[in-house]
Formats: C-alpha cells, sequence, structure tokens
C-alpha cells in the first residue's frame, strides 16, 4: 500500500514508519523541523501541515491508499496556552485529512486519546460517550467527530493511552523521565489514585498498519496495554525490573495530598472489546513492554554506579532527531 504518515519525527510516528516499512508497504512520511533518522531509507517531507493548500496538493498528487495521522499537540499545558494551536493541530488538520482521504478513496487512521473521557468510573469501552475536561481532550474529541462525520465509512479513530517505549532523545517516555529524575538525586512523587493503561508505542504501531489493511475495520476503537495500574504501580515496576529500589526513588501520593486538579482525569482504564479480538496483533501486558525497555542515553553512568551492572550504549545519531 501507499502510506503516508503525518507527524513522522514523533514518539510514535517514527514507530508508524517502522513498522508500514517492516511490512513492506510504499511509505512517505511528514515531519515539521526535525529530521527523521531510521535504519532504513524513507521518504521524507518536511511541510506544514496547517497550510491546507500545500496539504490538498500533496494527498492528490500522491493519492494515497492510507494516512495514519500521528500529528498533534498532545501536552496538556501546551494546549492550555495555546488554545488555537490546539484545535488547529487536534481538530481542524484531523477534519482535512478526512475530507481529503474520503476524495482520494483513502483510509484515515487517526490516534485520539483516553483523555476524552473524565475518568470517573474508568473501564471506558468504545461506545461511552467523552466528557472532556480541558482543552487537550476537547479538541481531542472534536477531531474524532470531525473524523466520523467526513469519513465513518474509511476511517479509524484509536482511543489509546500513556505511550511507553524508547524514544529517539531517551527524555520522552514514562521510564526515561523517571530515570533522569532519579539520576539527578530527585525523588518521584507518583500517584496512587490516577490510573492509566500502558501501551507499547512499537504494538500500537503495529495495530496503526494493520488497521490501514484491514479495509473493513472503521469507527471508534480502544487500544492500550492489557494492565490498568495507578502511576506509582507504574513507577515500582519501571524500578524492579530494573533493579532500581523503588522504595527509595519514588514516594507514593495522592490527589487530595498534593492537588485537586479538575483538568486530570483519575481512572482511565479502558475495555479493549472489540479491537482486540479482530486484530492479529495481540494486547500486551506491561511485564511484557518492560522487556523492551533500555536504560535512557544520559543515565548510563549514574545507572551503572547504582546497580553495578554495565550498560550497552547506543550510537548519538540512532536516537538524534
Amino acid at each position: 500500500m501507499r502510506i503516508i504518515v503525518t507527524g513522522a519525527t514523533g514518539f510514535l510516528g517514527r514507530a508508524v514508519v517502522e513498522a508500514a516499512q517492516r511490512r513492506g508497504h510504499d511509505v512517505l512520511a511528514i515531519g515539521g523541523k526535525n529530521t527523521l533518522y531510521l535504519s532504513e531509507p524513507v521518504r521524507f517531507l518536511q511541510m506544514d501541515l496547517c497550510d491546507d493548500v500545500k496539504l490538498q496538493s500533496l494527498i492528490l498528487e500522491e493519492f494515497p491508499q492510507a494516512v495514519i495521522n500521528c500529528a498533534g499537540l498532545t501536552k496538556v499545558n501546551d494546549c492550555e496556552s495555546n488554545k488555537e494551536l490546539a484545535a488547529e493541530l487536534n481538530e481542524h488538520l484531523p477534519k482535512r485529512l478526512a475530507q481529503l482521504c474520503f476524495h482520494v478513496g483513502g483510509k484515515l487512521i487517526h490516534f485520539s486519546t483516553d483523555m476524552v473521557f473524565d475518568g470517573k468510573s474508568g473501564k471506558y469501552g468504545h461506545t461511552d460517550q467523552p466528557r472532556p475536561l480541558n482543552t487537550y481532550a476537547a479538541t481531542k474529541a472534536a477531531g474524532e467527530v470531525a473524523v466520523l462525520n467526513y469519513g465513518r465509512e474509511h476511517s479509524a479513530v484509536v482511543r489509546t493511552s500513556v505511550l511507553n517505549g524508547n524514544s529517539f532523545t531517551g527524555q520522552f517516555s514514562l521510564h526515561e523521565r523517571l530515570f533522569h529524575e532519579w539520576a539527578s538525586g530527585k525523588v518521584s512523587s507518583l500517584f496512587t489514585d490516577e490510573i492509566r493503561q500502558p501501551v507499547s508505542f512499537s504494538n500500537l504501531a503495529d495495530v496503526a498498519v494493520e488497521l490501514c489493511e484491514r479495509t473493513t475495520l472503521n469507527g471508534v476503537y480502544h487500544w492500550a496495554g492489557l494492565d490498568a495500574l495507578s502511576r506509582y504501580s507504574i513507577g515500582q515496576k519501571i524500578a524492579e525490573h530494573f533493579g532500581l529500589n523503588s522504595e527509595k526513588l519514588i514516594k507514593p501520593v495522592t490527589r487530595e495530598n498534593v492537588t485537586d486538579d479538575p483538568l486530570r482525569p483519575r481512572n482511565l482504564s479502558f475495555l479493549l472489546h472489540p479491537l482486540a479480538g479482530k486484530l492479529r496483533t495481540p494486547a500486551q501486558t506491561f511485564i511484557d513492554q518492560l522487556g523492551e525497555l533500555r536504560v535512557p542515553r544520559g543515565c548510563e553512568d549514574w545507572y551503572e554506579k547504582e546497580t553495578g551492572r554495565k550498560v550497552v550504549r547506543l550510537l548519538q545519531k540512532s536516537l538524534d532527531y
């Protein structure tokens, strides 16, 4: 298939490009100002996705059979401080892509978030009604509606959770941020009453590409890991996996003890039915995901001193972007 991947220099976008290449597809990777380094060469184009004219010209020229949209403004605080850009990237861009994909007969895979829910109940199913609490969630929920309005019969919206894995900067994912805190001498305060369902970005990428290949799977779906865990439990398991003392490095806290932030949902656990029963790609346990993690760049010396274990250092180019 001819597949366009937007947001290709991001944490998830890069994994999607690699997954699509691995499955033998012809990929055009679209990124912003950053360069995309991959082990296998790929067609790469830097462009402003907010430019309607250029985006339309690109889609009409390429005539893709599928577009996987990994672009967006994903940080909650950034969306609150720049609501116009959040609406442009999280709502209007998916709408334009859905319209263009409909025009060329291509399928659109669009990623959304567990944060479209208010977190009051947990175990959310794909048919549950979104109740966003912040600008990020509201714009992502609006993006879902736009995609389905213009492409319900040939689009798949995938709501997902906290991304887990090794980023190219070594500072993006949860375990990497924790490592950098620990290496700087900080104790991480993690919530015992905030529930998430981490997913490996490589696993999620495989799901996205498989959805391109499965023309009958359209609509809204949920995909995450199999285990719903508190932030504190996630941190404990990460520390213990790497042979670190979690009691020394992590402090359990609750929302009430720190701040009752109405913009942050509590329990965002997912039900993965029906998608989990329709795909060849299996959902992973958190233990499976831990096996993919490595000590992030910049923390090797601290880790070796702390544990006495040697760390294989990766080449800088393989992680830079």
